[in-house]
């Protein structure tokens, strides 16, 4: 079996949250996924991936509507300058893996394997202590196709019988973290609808945020640093016409010192907007338009210069969902 067939089976008999730690992961790995199915290289950046969030910053950017293949590759390249390397295939693999691990996109998504890894990845500081394994020389998957969209997230697990590699047998420690993750999960969960119940209008997310026109509804919100600078970017829209906004805190005031396109429509369809930091200044935004179709795009803000900056190609038509 694949791997990442073993890591969907691994959700399904565990559940979805042995994915959001990556201690647990690497403890279900050890129990779960039969014995050289990855070499050490290979864990090590499965076990990155969890713990440098690139896996959460996925599914995330795929919720609000991004090409999988592009958030796969920008992901994998941030992993790979996260472990101080430029080479990138092999993060790129490991972020394709989980996401199919996840559920957020199919198998035929995942690139086949990188025949060799770096060696710095397997070096005595990295975050894998695991034991050295060997891969299967017939472990390989189709390229992928053109992006399509993701498929809908897979439903809870059932207590269901152990699979075959489940039976090889179970720690306690294992079994101690299950439990507590599934108690973490009630907790969060309980913790979300509560927040969901204090909403009374959605400028309560962002409670000091104000658009800078005054007349245009503000989707989403964050804050990059640079140093001891600080400035807040914005997401807006007023009708259709959707803009990027960064604001600076001149002489005790916020001020809009910067504003671009956000690249396509907000259309009265739209729905689930947002913006996120990526690593350092780089930001991400985008929104839903129609079932599991969206708009999603990258940019950097240069806090020192006060200055944003969209990094599609200026002459190149952007794809807008759900605009004739």
């Amino acid at each position: 079996m694949a791997l990442h067939d073993e890591l969907a089976e691994l959700r399904m008999t565990v559940g979805p949250q042995v994915f959001d730690d990556p201690v647990s992961f690497r403890a279900a790995f050890d129990d779960f996924v039969p014995e050289g199915s990855a070499t050490t290289g290979e864990v090590s950046l499965l076990v990155g991936a969890i713990a440098t969030g690139a896996v959460q910053r996925l599914r995330d950017q795929l919720a609000l509507g991004a090409d999988p293949a592009t958030s796969i590759a920008s992901q994998g390249d941030n992993l790979a300058r996260d472990r101080g390397t430029s080479e990138s295939d092999g993060a790129r693999w490991a972020v394709s893996v989980l996401a199919h691990a996840i559920g957020v996109i199919p198998a035929d998504m995942v690139p086949t394997r990188p025949a060799t890894f770096p060696s710095s990845l397997d070096r005595p500081d990295s975050i894998d202590p695991g034991p050295t394994q060997t891969i299967p020389d017939d472990a390989t998957v189709p390229r992928p196709p053109d992006p399509i969209a993701p498929p809908p997230p897979p439903p809870p697990p059932t207590a269901a019988p152990p699979s075959a590699a489940a039976r090889r047998g179970i720690s306690p420690v294992l079994v101690g973290v299950v439990a507590t993750l599934a108690i973490v999960a009630v907790s969060s969960i309980a913790l979300l609808l509560l927040r969901d119940d204090d909403k009374d209008s959605p400028a309560d997310d962002h409670p000091n945020s104000t658009s800078a026109s005054g007349s245009e509804e503000v989707l989403g919100e964050i804050t990059v640093t640079d140093g001891d600078k600080e400035v807040r970017v914005q997401l807006v829209h007023e009708g259709t016409e959707a803009s990027l906004v960064l604001l600076a805190d001149h002489d005790g005031s916020a001020e809009e010192v910067d504003r671009i396109p956000a690249g396509c429509p907000y259309l009265e369809t739209a729905y689930d907007a947002g913006i996120q930091n990526q690593n350092g200044q780089d930001i991400y935004w985008g929104w839903q338009n129609t079932g599991t179709a969206g708009f999603g795009a990258y940019g950097q803000v240069q806090v020192a210069d006060e200055v944003l900056v969209n990094f599609a190609d200026p002459d190149a038509e952007p794809v807008c969902p759900g605009v004739e």
